[in-house]
């Protein structure tokens, strides 16, 4: 599209997509329970366990920070992989970036729904749990877009910088 020229055989994408759609869910799903899930799941873990390292204050502390890397590195390696025009990973990165912290931000708004959605009767809860998250679903794909539009105008706008002509001072 856009005037790019495809030049890769068919088998090189048919296993770069493979590796991305697994790599992507099994990371996707990863963060999103370490996000989510994973304070509640190392407290229960602690007691049942009767473990005496304070998993739930390291969970705590350590699952953005993981959560982050991981989304950087997943994103990077989307941008990196899947475009035709080859991308630096310092192209990359500004889009990679956007991602991962919105969909962090996203992610958390989700949790925040999840721990008040006891109080829905049982019939509202199971129809708004899908809508959420189906919507949730929706704005990681949207995030995944705009971070790699960011990427095309930054990029754009870095080569519009380099074949604008210098003007040269003017001795009077």
């Amino acid at each position: 599209t856009h005037g790019v020229h495809e030049d890769r055989n068919w088998w090189s994408k048919y296993i770069i997509s493979f590796f991305l759609l697994f790599w992507f869910g099994i990371t996707i799903l990863f963060c999103f329970n370490a996000m989510v899930f994973g304070e509640t799941l190392a407290g229960i873990a602690e007691v049942n366990f009767q473990l005496s390292v304070p998993l739930q204050t390291w969970v705590a502390a350590l699952s953005l920070p993981l959560t982050a890397i991981a989304l950087v590195l997943l994103a990077l390696a989307l941008y990196l992989l899947t475009p035709e025009n080859y991308l630096t990973v310092r192209q990359a990165l500004p889009g990679a970036i956007f991602f991962s912290c919105g969909w962090m931000t996203m992610t958390k708004l989700f949790q925040f729904y999840v721990t008040k959605y006891d109080r829905y009767n049982p019939t509202y809860l199971a129809l708004a749990s899908i809508i959420v998250l189906l919507t949730w679903m929706y704005l990681t794909c949207l995030l995944l877009l705009l971070g790699g539009k960011l990427n095309a105008i930054l990029r754009r706008e870095r080569e519009r910088g380099d074949a604008a002509p210098e003007l040269e001072p003017q001795v009077a």
